[in-house]
């Protein structure tokens, strides 16, 4: 069976983010990572829109080692990510599996099953970019 979401709250919590927020920072002329992390937590997962508008969405997404999200992909829209700090799995399909750490960019196509997992000893924070609320079908 799949399931699909395009409610970007209710994919990160069932992936295990529970702090999320999608208002208060969403669209400033400037976020501070660090000022994030002493918000939510240095030691805790949680994930923050930075960026909403009609063309794309931005959400800055910390997690401890050995959390990650579900497989999955996105039917109409490719996505991007910068790695703002750790180390992370990811798989891609046709790709297979890569390490990535601080200062990455990763791509992915539309229709193209992904997973992303930190790995190492310490938080890690990306920041996605795709279109606003895309669709995630998971396996």
């Amino acid at each position: 069976m799949t399931k699909k979401s395009s409610n970007v709250t209710e994919v990160l919590k069932d992936d295990g983010v529970n702090a999320v927020d999608i208002i208060n920072f969403q669209n400033l002329s400037s976020i501070n990572i660090n000022q994030l992390t002493s918000k939510f937590g240095k030691d805790k997962s949680w994930a923050v829109r930075c960026t909403f508008n009609h063309r794309f969405g931005g959400v800055a997404i910390q997690q401890l080692p050995g959390e990650g999200n579900r497989m999955h992909q996105h039917p109409d829209a490719a996505e991007c990510w910068v790695i703002l700090k750790g180390k992370w799995k990811w798989f891609i399909e046709g790709q297979g599996d890569m390490e990535v750490s601080e200062g990455s960019i990763i791509n992915v196509p539309e229709k193209t099953f992904h997973q992303i997992k930190c790995i190492g000893n310490e938080p890690g924070i990306r920041f996605a970019v795709t279109k606003p609320d895309v669709e995630h079908i998971y396996k």
